[in-house]
């Protein structure tokens, strides 16, 4: 049985036409990794951007303006050719996968949801010697590396003579990189820790009469091998011109202006690098500004110059340093040298290499180079062709096992915000004031023993007498002094929803920390001992720390509240940059381009057309025709579309569906008596479907208050600045928001006849959606401005009221207020789209009917900016459950807070208690949920609460969308239910 792979960023691909591989790359975007998503890519890459002849002109032009790859396509940066290029997955073969030590994975399995932290990673190269190339002109051979000449070497200046012997599964842990400094490398130097962002160097080349001649500058230096835009190493194939030559630094022969300039480089000196300093040594948590100042002050200069790289003050944190000692821990981290296909490796004893792999067995033959042959350079350079990765993980159930890269993937929950992991500091969400220190400190802290990642569950270890007190109710910053204390030999289950794992305090695998003196051992150390690395994290709550730039290399354990962090394993990427340059024949394409473009099919018309056989080590294959393509001459120019998407041009997905012919697997017929009212199909009613309006004694939508305006309104502060044409804009707003039928059902509306620019609305979340029977409020401002500019809005946020519920229940609503959407022009992607505010045609029915419609939806985890491309993939459906699950939690939240007040007051005069944004809205609200006629939405609320719970109990019910709730979710959703159940009481009391 064949499985099918997904595809990710990174990924090492392949080609093939049956057992041979035409082609070999690596995937740059996918129609599911969002931040890969960059508009305008034709910017953004060195060479053209192909069309493989399965994809549509349109989807290619369409792709060329948005940068997301169609459903089922790929973009490729092809390694064995000079091509970048979309590709239909269904012709790629996954050869390898990258991961990092402290990654968290999945294996690929959409029905999988347990989680893994990768603890150890092993690679395994096939590397390519030196080849011979000949130079056409003279006739004479250069030793080089393999690679691709590019496709524009016209006409060609060199040819390839001969490839040398393949080796196959060559283990990382023998290699090295060939530049002593390399992009992406953390250094330390005068107590300060950073990580090189480029670095530039010092090329000596080779010519084909063997004139050897150091340039002065790189920049008129030209690859013939490899990526144009990557570094020249050893072994590199280069043009210049003759002037760069004649200035040179002769270090064999003289210029001979007869030669041509192209030759082989055979030595590469850094000359400086340039780095980003991260942090000073500091030896305690910086909390204020004052001690942030103080030490950076001391920042090094951002390049370092090449007389103090070699002055040994320079050091280059090394991970793939071990103690002599090892501990055979499992849970431990190692990790060979991070290798991928192109990189220019030596082995670490080129002797004892070439003893190992004499063509005995299958790994091939190492021909070394004689320096005597190479005028005293060493050219025993290999390039890595292709990698094998296994890595070792620990799920979270403590378990351990040894997995191939390709039969995982990362697991994008990793930002599930509720999510925890074996190892991990938690505090319980209830906690009070601690009066010594003005400081927060929670309940209860434990360390998660195991986590259940399907019911939501940790396994906790509390502590008996912990002393851990945070600067803010976010636990955002802890008080360094405090400590998580002794744990207790018994565990409790604890749902996800009920603890917070807080940043501050935790570490993962890979993190660098910056290590107190008072913990460092009493043994002598010389070299750097502030400063090491993350590599496991115990049960205890204590984490071991490698000393990887200390001599000899130690670990140490202390507790993990006492690291100071330095740099998080998730932040690697995203220091520095590729800063290559991209000139030359680079294209850059415009959204105006577009409707230039011919449609042409980009063929690959490979200059070499050599690869190898797999299983069959060195024989090459010659592609017949001289040239491939990855789609078949013959093959349809629509073919490979069926199942490509081009997706909606709303920023955000449609208001829920109301088809109901998907029953809802809820509770047996044994259990459904318990509620009178449980139905046996889902809730597709929508608010309109509640007939609010129809109620006796039911509510005004839209009224004109002669109250004053409430003194706590966000936004009534701003000024009016009315003026006659700005009142008749105002006036024309309200004539449509008044008129008969306008609002949709479960909109309400008020203002103040004070201030008619002040607009207060009422939103009940709508029936089937996370949201369902839960009060809404957004304040809008009509300013001066408008209509030309968009009204200003206010979101009132009550999550924070409920049961420990805390946090945005929409992607487009935050805690401050804000409104994330098109027609407020506060999203990025608004002027692109066409979806902005337009004076004279945009009103604010339009803005509320959008806010009910686009944000107040079945699935919000897709409002998510750039997330709409996952919407239907069943690589997003866990992640989208959990966070529908959540929003449904902390909704409930909108009806504790609010309801609760309303009810204390015991008549409409003694409501100064009220939540900001109730004001205006206390009859609307007492009488939706607490004296309607017949069943008020309070009861509609506990009703659907119930059936959800009924049906987390039942085994089998599949936890989707609002059905039923994991464990975790449940055991707060009684406690949820209780409070609602308590508001009826005292309503029905009151």
């Amino acid at each position: 049985m064949v499985v099918k792979r997904s595809f990710h960023v990174d990924d090492v691909v392949a080609f093939k036409t049956g057992e041979t591989v035409d082609a070999v790359g690596y995937i740059d975007r996918t129609h599911a990794d969002v931040e890969s998503h960059d508009p305008l890519p034709g910017e953004s890459y060195g060479m053209k951007i192909h069309r493989s002849k399965s994809l549509s002109r349109e989807a290619y032009k369409q792709f060329m303006r948005d940068g997301i790859p169609p459903k089922g396509f790929v973009l490729v940066q092809w390694q064995t050719h000079p091509k970048t290029e979309l590709v239909a997955e269904k012709l790629l073969e996954l050869l390898d996968r990258a991961f990092l030590v402290g990654d968290i994975v999945k294996r690929d399995d959409d029905d999988e949801t347990m989680a893994g932290t990768v603890v150890s990673v092993r690679k395994n190269c096939t590397l390519l010697p030196m080849c011979e190339a000949k130079e056409l002109k003279s006739g004479k051979s250069l030793r080089a590396a393999w690679l691709p000449s590019p496709l524009d070497d016209e006409p060609p200046l060199l040819e390839l003579v001969n490839e040398g012997s393949v080796l196959q599964d060559i283990p990382a842990s023998e290699l090295k990189l060939v530049h002593e400094y390399n992009q992406g490398d953390l250094v330390i130097y005068k107590n300060w820790f950073g990580r090189i962002r480029e670095c530039f160097d010092e090329i000596t080349v080779r010519l084909s009469d063997n004139g050897v001649v150091t340039l002065k500058t790189e920049l008129d230096v030209e690859p013939l091998n490899g990526d144009p835009g990557e570094r020249l190493s050893v072994g590199s194939l280069i043009k210049t011109k003759k002037g760069s030559l004649r200035t040179g630094i002769w270090r064999f022969g003289a210029y001979n202006p007869n030669v041509t300039p192209v030759g082989v480089v055979v030595d590469v000196k850094t000359q400086e690098c340039q780095v980003d300093w991260l942090q000073p040594k500091i030896t305690k948590a910086l909390l204020s500004e004052e001690d942030v100042l103080a030490h950076t002050h001391t920042m090094p200069e951002v390049v370092i110059a090449q007389d103090e790289l070699e002055s040994g003050n320079v050091c280059i944190y090394d991970l793939t340093r071990h103690p002599q000692a090892l501990d055979t821990s499992p849970t431990k981290i190692t990790s060979d040298p991070e290798l991928q296909g192109g990189i220019r490796v030596r082995f670490g004893d080129v002797a004892g290499a070439s003893v190992k792999y004499d063509g005995s067995t299958a790994h091939g033959k190492l021909e070394r180079v004689d320096r005597r042959d190479t005028l005293g350079y060493d050219m025993n350079v290999f390039t890595v062709m292709n990698t094998l990765t296994k890595v070792d993980v620990q799920w979270t159930d403590l378990t351990i096992t040894t997995e191939l890269a390709t039969t995982l993937v990362p697991d994008f929950a990793v930002d599930d915000e509720d999510a925890v992991f074996p190892g991990d500091i938690v505090c319980t969400n209830d906690h009070k004031l601690d009066d010594l220190h003005s400081t927060i400190r929670p309940s209860q802290v434990g360390v998660v023993q195991q986590v259940n990642n399907i019911d939501r569950i940790a396994r906790v270890k509390w502590s008996t007498n912990h002393t851990l007190s945070f600067l803010e109710t976010t636990y955002a910053t802890h008080l360094p002094e405090s400590v998580v204390g002794k744990l207790q030999e018994e565990s409790e289950e604890v749902s996800f929803y009920d603890i917070t794992a807080p940043e501050c305090i935790n570490r993962r695998r890979g993190d660098f920390v910056h290590v107190p003196e008072s913990m460092l051992p009493d043994v002598e150390l010389i070299g750097i001992t502030w400063l090491g690395e993350i590599v496991d994290v115990t049960p205890q709550g204590r984490a071991c720390i490698r000393l990887g730039a200390a001599e000899p290399v130690k670990e140490i354990e202390i507790p993990t509240e006492s690291t100071i962090l330095a740099l998080r394993s998730a932040d690697l990427d995203d220091v520095g940059g590729d800063y290559s340059d991209m000139e030359g024949d680079a294209m850059s394409l415009s959204s105006d381009d577009l409707d230039e473009l011919d449609g042409e099919n980009y063929d690959m018309d490979d200059d070499v057309g050599q690869w190898f056989v797999a299983g069959q080590p060195g024989m090459p294959v010659d592609d017949e025709d001289d040239s491939w393509s990855t789609a078949s001459e013959n093959e349809d120019e629509n073919a490979g579309n069926e199942d490509m998407d081009m997706g909606s041009d709303e920023p955000m997905n449609s208001a829920p569906s109301n088809d109901t012919s998907a029953p809802l697997k809820t509770a047996t017929a044994a259990v459904l008596p318990l509620i009178a009212t449980a139905t046996t199909t889902p809730p597709k009613a929508t608010v309109e479907e509640m007939n609010i309006s129809s109620f006796p004694g039911s509510p005004m939508v839209y009224e004109i208050l002669d109250s004053p305006v409430p003194a706590n309104h966000p936004i009534a502060t701003l000024t009016t600045g009315a003026n006659t044409a700005k009142l008749k804009s105002i006036q024309k707003e309200h004539k449509i928001l008044r008129s008969p039928n306008a609002l949709p059902p479960g909109i309400f509306v008020r203002t103040w006849e004070s201030r008619l620019d002040l607009i207060r609305v009422l939103f009940i979340g709508p029936v089937g959606t996370p949201y369902e029977y839960a009060p809404f409020i957004v304040d809008l401002y009509l300013s001066p401005t408008f209509p030309s500019e968009p009204p200003k809005a206010h979101f009132h946020s009550w999550t924070s009221e409920g049961t420990g519920m805390q946090g945005r229940v929409n992607p487009n609503l935050y805690e401050d207020g804000k409104i994330c959407l098109s027609l407020l022009g506060t999203w990025s992607g608004d002027d692109a789209k066409g979806e902005g505010w337009v004076s004279g045609k945009s009103t604010i029915l339009q803005l509320l009917v959008s806010i009910l419609g686009l944000v107040l939806v079945k699935e919000p985890y897709y409002n998510e900016a750039g997330y709409e491309p996952l919407q239907g993939l069943s690589s997003s459906r866990h992640s989208s459950s959990v966070y529908t699950e959540r929003t449904y939690l902390r909704a409930r939240a909108f009806l504790i807070s609010p309801l609760s007040s309303l009810i204390r007051a015991k008549g409409h005069s003694e409501t100064a208690n009220l939540p900001p944004g109730v004001k205006g809205f206390e009859d609307v609200l007492r009488w939706l949920y607490v004296a309607a006629s017949g069943p008020t939405l309070l009861d509609k609320a506990i009703v659907s609460a119930k059936t959800i719970l009924i049906n987390s109990d039942v085994a089998g019910v599949e936890k989707d969308g609002l059905s039923a709730v994991s464990k975790g979710a449940a055991l707060l959703l009684k406690r949820v239910l209780g409070r609602l159940e308590a508001l009826k009481q005292q309503s029905s009391t009151g």
